[in-house]
């Protein structure tokens, strides 16, 4: 069937680009969305059940769930980049000189996130990642790709140095 598909794609690769570019695809979207149509098409378990005078109907049937998924993640791109834009707009005015209690800013925030710059790499991000942008511990081991005992272990030890640190009222080196 990877023969039919290669002949299906010099076929019906410009109809499907006007598919998506007649529903408001950008074009460079478009492409990329005709692209993941065949690779769709192409890891399909049904491909090779696919009667041949059917397989334009079937690609343009991939290429509506293709959209679909498309504009979904647009809808949660903007939400997430207007909520983004909130909090930054909040996080500004709370961290601007002044704000917070009067005194010119949070000596004692920015002297955390000092602490928090003199961790390890890792475990700065971790640290960011579940205080700063609320993800579980379970959810940071699947964004950094690592296992779950060993981010507990990571925040484990730098909660510790962090606290440590804060009762000493000393940097970390």
């Amino acid at each position: 069937m990877s023969g039919n598909l290669t002949d299906a794609f010099r076929r019906e690769a410009p109809g499907l680009l006007g598919f998506f570019i007649k529903r408001g695809v950008p074009v460079e979207d478009a492409a990329d969305l005709v692209s993941d149509t065949f690779l769709a098409a192409w890891q399909s378990s049904r491909t090779n059940k696919i009667e041949p005078e059917l397989l334009r109907a079937w690609l343009f049937g991939i290429a509506r769930k293709t959209l679909s998924r498309y504009r979904r993640g647009r809808i949660r791109r903007s939400a997430l980049s207007d909520r983004l834009r909130a909090t930054l707009a909040v996080d500004v005015t709370a961290h601007s000189p002044g704000a917070g209690d009067g005194s010119g800013g949070s000596d004692l925030g920015e002297h955390v996130r000092s602490l928090i710059g003199c961790l390890p790499e890792i475990d700065q991000e971790i640290v960011r990642l579940v205080y700063w942008d609320g993800f579980t511990q379970e959810e940071v081991a699947a964004i950094l790709g690592k296992p779950a005992t060993t981010i507990r272990a990571r925040l484990s030890r730098a909660r510790r140095t962090l606290r440590d640190q804060l009762a000493e009222g000393t940097d970390l080196e």
